[in-house]
């Protein structure tokens, strides 16, 4: 595992080169050609990934009112040069996912899962403190966002009516 590259990852900026290893140590590495599914939306799973190369969609089904097709919603496409990590959730023990994530191109990741990262945390409290803190900083960025996102579509709505 490149030490090197967790470095850059916003959710390992707090570990030092020793508790990367110890972290590194639990990872596995994964690849998924381009249009396989990562995760799908409603599956149980409790893993975390952190894209290494190329480029995941995220997305939701979403069913149109006056249509009874669903069709996918892209929020946002994940690429490898912001060393981005999702699937949080899953690795916090909530086991059903929230939205898909798809290859938009062939990707290489790493991953952990619950019971490993469980274990890390255990024998290394601090390391999982500050892992468990960047989590909670994500999560507290999409919560934000998506009030001011309900906010807005609110008040569109207000407009709209009158």
């Amino acid at each position: 595992m490149d030490i090197i590259f967790l470095k850059k990852v916003v959710l390992f900026k707090e570990l030092t080169n020793e508790e990367l290893k110890i972290f590194a140590g639990k990872m596995k590495h994964i690849k998924y050609t381009q249009g396989e599914s990562i995760i799908t939306e409603n599956e149980e799973s409790d893993k975390l990934f952190i894209l290494h190369s190329g480029k995941v969609r995220i997305s939701k089904k979403m069913t149109m009112v006056d249509e009874e097709e669903e069709r996918n919603k892209t929020f946002v496409v994940l690429s490898a040069s912001d060393f981005p990590f999702f699937g949080e959730i899953g690795l916090l023990g909530l086991r059903k996912r929230t939205a898909n994530a798809i290859a938009k191109t062939d990707c290489e990741l790493y991953t952990i899962n619950q019971k490993d990262f469980m274990q890390i945390c255990n024998k290394n409290p601090g390391i999982g403190f500050k892992v468990l803190l960047e989590i909670s900083r994500k999560l507290s960025s999409l919560l934000e966002k998506t009030n001011e996102d309900i906010l807005k579509l609110t008040t569109a709505l207000i407009y709209a009516l009158r």
